[in-house]
């Protein structure tokens, strides 16, 4: 084997769709995973205020933060606000794809352009509490036709 040049360890792969839905489903599970555990670290071993928001390919809400969603997303508008007086107009602004990704780093946008960013933020937040709350009326709704009922023993039949 000393002619062998393969490697055993990690591939790099190919960052492009995953066709499969199956395979999607479960590529997504798990580095949604592996996303909040490095955010968790984060914040834990740099003492950072983290939200992550990430809405899966079947349209559900996951988050991850740490103090809270609500006051990591508060406090990054405040910052916004006290720095900008005025929004330019829709026509000004960049174009926001529909995963909230613009097409260059926030580090090299001018002002208008964070601005324009901000405001989609903005409009993100809204949307995401009113999916939040649409969500857990759902939740509560489940709850009332499916209440939750403690289980006597260890939850098997005994033969008898």
């Amino acid at each position: 084997m000393a002619g062998n040049n393969e490697s055993t360890g990690r591939k790099k792969i190919e960052i492009k769709k995953i066709e499969k839905p199956s395979r999607r489903i479960v590529t997504f599970s798990k580095r949604r995973k592996g996303l909040f555990t490095k955010a968790a670290e984060l914040s834990r071993m740099c003492g950072a205020e983290v939200a992550v928001i990430v809405f899966s390919p079947k349209d559900r809400l996951y988050t991850f933060s740490h103090p809270s969603a609500n006051s990591v997303i508060d406090r990054f508008l405040a910052q916004e606000n006290s720095s900008s007086s005025s929004t330019p107009s829709e026509s000004e602004c960049i174009k926001v794809d529909q995963s909230g990704l613009v097409d260059k780093p926030i580090e090299n946008m001018e002002l208008e352009e964070l601005q324009c960013y901000m405001a989609a933020m903005v409009e993100f937040k809204k949307e995401a509490k009113k999916r939040a709350n649409e969500m857990d009326m759902r939740r509560m709704a489940t709850r009332e036709l499916f209440p939750l009922h403690p289980v006597v023993g260890d939850g098997y039949a005994e033969d008898g």
